[in-house]
């Protein structure tokens, strides 16, 4: 079999804002793994909040979280490898965007560590089911063990500041979109590919084996890196001009199409 390593980016990619996994895809999943394919996920979710699709996908071995900054055990949650962003950066996107009026928390465990009350706060702690923490004196703190930053940007906004962190600070650390709103960041070089690598290399698998599937650009290296680079055809547009193959969108049996196509040969979609 040409690929043995499917790696899946979450929101957009296998469900979207509905957060439910078609049934088509699941049942896709489990042949090919029952043709001995390995199924993963490479997330930005850290790994409370991935762990509602990693019980329905049935993952197991490793998967990366926190955009590649933590590859976890997918059945214990155990962290196998970490690479954080240094407090010193941290705080100094923080302090750019509270100047701004910009949410942004940072993540200790799976815990999201926030400087005041907020109902964007509430509703991301909410949809993803992980914990908060409101720390007011966070930034006269010494933190350690980040795997990113988040912002939460108003929409009308968004591309505003996307550029001006790109351009203040996109030579000191890992800059990426994983939705319309949200700007993350993560170690300079730290990304999907970095940690699907780490899992190729693990199970022994070679890049050309591995097939990779985003949606925005959180998923820019690792469709680069990959084998097969699978764009959605809901992904952004950069996303479709990088990636070798533009699938069906998320909504549409996506992962089903890859699956059939690229793995059993099937060229029998409409």
């Amino acid at each position: 079999m040409k690929y043995k390593l499917i790696a899946l980016d979450i929101d957009g990619t296998i469900f979207d804002s509905g957060r439910v996994v078609s049934k088509a895809n699941l049942e896709a999943i489990r042949e090919a793994r029952a043709a001995g394919v390995t199924v993963t996920l490479a997330t930005g979710r850290g790994y409370l909040g991935s762990r509602p699709v990693v019980e329905e996908l049935n993952v197991t071995g490793p998967m990366a979280n926190y955009g590649g900054a933590i590859i976890s055990d997918a059945e214990t949650g155990a962290v196998l490898a970490k690479e954080d962003i240094d407090w010193k950066l941290a705080k100094t996107l923080m302090e750019y965007a509270l100047e701004r009026d910009i949410y942004c928390h940072i993540y200790q465990g799976d815990t999201i560590v926030y400087p005041k009350e907020s109902e964007i706060a509430d509703m991301y702690g909410r949809i993803l089911r992980v914990p908060q923490r409101v720390e007011p004196n966070m930034l006269d703190m010494e933190w350690t063990g980040i795997p990113k930053v988040l912002f939460i940007v108003a929409p009308e906004r968004v591309s505003e500041v996307l550029a001006d962190c790109t351009k203040r600070f996109g030579n000191l650390v890992q800059i990426a979109m994983s939705g319309e709103t949200f700007i993350e960041f993560n170690k300079k070089d730290v990304h999907k590919a970095s940690g699907v690598a780490w899992i190729a290399k693990k199970l022994k698998i070679t890049q050309s084996e591995v097939i990779t599937m985003g949606d925005n650009t959180l998923d820019l290296e690792m469709i680069q890196w990959a084998g097969l680079g699978v764009a959605v055809s809901n992904a952004c547009d950069i996303l479709k001009k990088t990636a070798d193959v533009i699938a069906p969108a998320c909504g549409e049996d996506a992962v089903k199409w890859v699956i059939d196509r690229f793995i059993f040969g099937r060229n029998n979609w409409r």
